[in-house]
């Protein structure tokens, strides 16, 4: 009877062993499917939708793009200063591939042939920029062609590159007549890509035009709004092209935007060409896709004000910036600027969030969780000697730009004499408040952008409508490239 009473208690022993080891299997597991698809054990914050773990060092992620997040001071001085900014600067690596291998695109090439299209030779040089690209895509890309004036013809569907010389010669048949029914073939453009969407490709829509859009919808908001949806639900990126003086640039420049693409104004139709070869190298790798930073400030303390150089979605007490793709080198940078509402006893935190699709690595999704402390100070040589100067620097370049928006806007209505005064008053402004700040690359051009549109402001009432027309392009898309981080276009 002993016997069996040891055997009893052996057989239990076993039995429990087993049952630990099973759990401590399966929990191995867990965690490795984690690091699976974080590409982090510590961090799960992705496509489950909420937050499993979140360590203080919670940090540094292993793909290939990374983050860099400060405020422009981690103290407040409430009776001195009502206004904190933090600083998101997002870079991804340079990443050298072959034509060969890099990413596979999935483009839809939307062309105005109205009319307009047939001076200065523009539909000419179009005809030679569409070429160029179908000579560079590969035979796994997918290419549409989109034409539109009173109508929209499409002139080739979505499909794989098969013969370049039968889509060469469309091309170069194209005749330009009518009006600009620039939403209808943006639209176009869009489905055009979506039948062939694919993940892991750069799906995106390049639109040029050189007018203003008198057919179809015309709205500016409605069309930022088709854009929008169109970009959050269907994932497809927008790039825009103006050419001329006749174009509507804040339409253009908007929609890019909201496409989360690029736009671009060329004054020179020869250098049609050049600009969607530009637009083509920069978008021939791609480090990440669905790219996205989420923001989560107290909101207790802090209001948002504003957020330079992006859209963006407020709600509560977050702020979310979605970038889609990210490519190689490329470098986002976002200025959020906060009023301080409510004193606070101690110190609080920003916390930021950034996501993506590691494209180089068969899209593992990546996180980044960052967090920064700002604590409350009454001493104002605390406060005086804890700037971060880099991020002053950035401060000062987006306030200035944002300056030179609103005299660009007075001047739009006419009312160049408060332009005038508005350029002065904000020169005043940064003086007083960066003064003793040294000046980065980036400061030193934003105002040279000052005084340049300063001086074309001199006897702006004499300039005729399109000579009006053509400044107020150039000092737009150069303000626009400022803010963007991008390198300075010659014209």
């Amino acid at each position: 009877m002993r016997k069996s009473n040891d055997y009893s208690q052996s057989n239990f022993v076993r039995n429990y062993f087993l049952v630990i080891l099973s759990v401590v299997f399966v929990f191995s597991l867990m965690i490795l499917t984690i690091n699976k698809v974080t590409g982090s054990g510590n961090n799960f914050i992705g496509k489950l939708g909420k937050t499993l773990l979140i360590p203080k060092e919670a940090g540094r992620n292993s793909g290939h793009i990374q983050m860099d997040m400060r405020l422009n001071n981690n103290y407040y001085y409430d009776e001195k200063n009502g206004q904190v900014y933090l600083y998101l600067d997002i870079k991804a690596d340079n990443i050298e591939v072959s034509n060969e291998d890099r990413t596979p695109m999935n483009l839809s090439i939307v062309v105005d042939r109205s009319g307009s299209m047939n001076s200065s030779n523009k539909l000419g040089y179009v005809k030679e920029a569409v070429n160029y690209i179908l000579d560079e895509l590969n035979y796994d890309d997918y290419v549409s062609i989109v034409t539109y004036d009173d109508y929209v013809d499409v002139l080739q569907k979505s499909s794989q590159m098969e013969s370049r010389y039968d889509l060469k010669d469309k091309v170069n048949r194209l005749e330009s007549g009518g009006y600009t029914n620039l939403s209808g073939g943006m639209l176009e453009g869009f489905d055009q890509v979506k039948d062939t969407y694919r993940s892991g490709y750069v799906n995106r829509v390049l639109l040029l035009s050189d007018g203003i859009a008198n057919r179809g919808i015309t709205e500016v908001y409605k069309l930022k709004d088709l854009v929008k949806e169109k970009n959050y639900r269907d994932g497809i990126v927008l790039s825009t092209f103006g050419v001329g003086s006749d174009f509507n640039e804040d339409l253009m420049s908007s929609i890019a935007d909201y496409g989360r693409g690029n736009y671009y104004f060329i004054n020179n139709p020869e250098r049609i060409p050049r600009i969607f070869a530009e637009e083509l190298r920069g978008i021939s790798t791609l480090a990440g896709q669905n790219a996205k930073v989420k923001i989560q400030f107290p909101a207790d303390y802090f209001r948002l004000n504003k957020v330079f150089g992006y859209p963006y979605d407020a709600e509560g007490s977050s702020v979310t910036i979605d970038f889609k793709d990210i490519f190689a080198g490329e470098r986002k940078t976002v200025l959020l600027k906060f009023d301080v509402i409510k004193k606070s006893s101690k110190h609080q935190k920003f916390y930021a969030d950034l996501q993506y699709n590691d494209a180089t690595e068969n899209g593992r999704w990546v996180t980044d969780y960052q967090d920064v402390s700002i604590t409350p100070t009454e001493s104002a040589s605390i406060y005086r000697d804890n700037f971060d100067e880099e991020v002053q620097q950035q401060v000062a370049m987006f306030e200035a730009n944002e300056i030179m928006e609103e005299a660009m806007k007075l001047t739009d209505e006419g009312r160049y004499d408060d332009a005038r005064a508005r350029l002065q008053t904000g020169r005043d402004e940064i003086q007083q408040e960066f003064g003793e700040l040294a000046p980065s690359p980036e400061m030193n051009r934003q105002m040279e952008s000052l005084d340049k549109y300063e001086k074309d402001l001199d006897g702006v009432e004499n300039k005729t409508e399109e000579e009006r027309s053509t400044m107020q392009k150039s000092a737009k898309y150069d303000n626009y490239n400022i803010r963007k981080g991008k390198e300075e276009q010659d014209e």
